[in-house]
């Protein structure tokens, strides 16, 4: 509930700047839309080890259709830590009562693993995961636009100088001078420097991903409608509409996922033609729509639900360029029902109070906070950007991507 409610006060807070800054404007304070840069972002998606073999789509922030025709491409690299846990989930009345009634730190205690009748579950996961993104943006009319993107992800141990941001060295450097304190995750204690990913679902299906591995997850296919809602559009409010077809087809997740999403940007016209967004997307995303075959459960809940809100400072220059600093705030729902976690038996080794994150935070709201870059000119724009976990569930940590694309003429 404490989720919800922090989720419906940011809308709430962001629907009052708003209207306080419609209700400063007039109608002759619009902006023109055809000198308003398309802001290139990057596919900011997150690197989380079962996320990555799902169907996903970005927030989309666009004002208007695209002009032209383009190619991006987005490499991402995101550093995940999750030691092994084991999760017990009862499944006798007594038990489940049992477990309700302890603090979820100690039911391990008190329940007997071997004897009681459970469905059991584990995952592990270490190293840098890299997100490749390709992404055809066809534009069909002034309204209309169809995406295709095609997806896929390795994994390293995430080295220097191949891993500069993300590598375990640099991130342990960090905690040790300058915050968090010396190996506070214990990935000393298990080694840097390692690749792998064992994750095995309450069924007894296993998904394992080996160092070096290139697993193609699938391609979607994207349609977004921009209306022109008069009412809004006087106060530089613009709108967007969107539904995803996702076709994942790994051996781990052979499935068909579907996904809607809708945005709201607010221009506002600062000196010398800079523009300042507010910008919040919303999403829902309903998994394994239909089953190609077996694959493994990545998660007990067949709908996700996201939110991010955004505030992007721009900067147009010549020829249809511009310079581009956003800051955005990223919530996600849980990739499991939160009240099975009131009954979760949860073991592994206890080095530190983090030990549990690698199951624990599948049943929690999951956030992030961003930092992008872009810069156009011509038609070539440019993306970088910082996407940091500061609610340290390591999935991933940090993460930095870079994206370019290119559009026709």
């Amino acid at each position: 509930m404490k989720s919800k409610h922090q989720w419906l006060n940011s809308c709430l807070i962001f629907l009052f700047l708003c209207s306080s800054i419609c209700n400063a404007q007039t109608e002759n304070d619009s902006i023109d839309v055809r000198n308003s840069p398309s802001v290139f972002y990057g596919n900011r998606l997150s690197t989380h080890p079962l996320g990555i073999l799902s169907s996903r789509t970005d927030h989309n922030f666009q004002t208007e259709t695209a002009q032209k025709i383009s190619l991006a491409i987005t490499l991402a690299s995101g550093n995940v830590w999750l030691p092994y846990v084991k999760a017990y989930q009862p499944l006798n009345e007594e038990d489940l009562h049992h477990m309700r009634s302890l603090d979820w730190n100690d039911r391990d205690y008190f329940y007997d693993q071997e004897n009681s009748p459970s469905k059991a579950s584990s995952f592990q996961a270490d190293g840098v995961f890299r997100f490749y993104q390709i992404r055809l943006n066809l534009p069909l009319s002034e309204k209309h636009e169809l995406k295709i993107n095609a997806r896929a992800f390795t994994l390293d141990e995430g080295k220097v100088p191949w891993s500069l941001l993300t590598s375990d060295q640099l991130i342990e450097w960090f905690h040790s001078n300058i915050s968090g304190g010396e190996d506070p995750f214990a990935r000393r204690i298990y080694g840097l420097d390692q690749a792998y990913m064992n994750f095995l679902d309450e069924d007894g299906k296993t998904l394992e991903i080996n160092k070096g591995q290139f697993t193609f997850s699938g391609i979607d296919l994207v349609y977004n409608h921009y209306p022109h809602f008069k009412g809004l559009r006087k106060h530089n409010i613009h709108t967007n509409f969107g539904i995803q077809l996702g076709t994942n087809v790994s051996r781990f997740n052979p499935s068909l996922d579907l996904e809607f999403h809708t945005s709201l940007v607010k221009r506002i016209e600062l000196n010398k033609r800079r523009e300042l967004r507010l910008g919040m997307g919303l999403s829902a995303f309903y998994q394994n729509l239909l089953r190609f075959g077996e694959g493994v459960e990545l998660r007990n809940k067949k709908a996700l639900f996201s939110s991010e809100f955004l505030l992007n400072y721009i900067i147009p220059t010549k020829k249809n360029g511009y310079f581009s600093l956003a800051l955005s705030y990223y919530l996600q729902s849980s990739y499991n029902r939160r009240q099975d976690f009131e009954t979760l038996v949860l073991t592994g080794e206890r080095f530190v109070s983090h030990w549990h994150y690698s199951i624990s935070h599948l049943y929690k709201v999951l956030s992030a906070n961003y930092l992008v870059f872009s810069y156009a000119k011509g038609l070539f724009a440019y993306a970088v950007y910082l996407r940091e976990d500061f609610s340290v569930d390591n999935a991933p940590d940090a993460q930095v991507g870079i994206g370019l694309k290119v559009s026709f003429k």
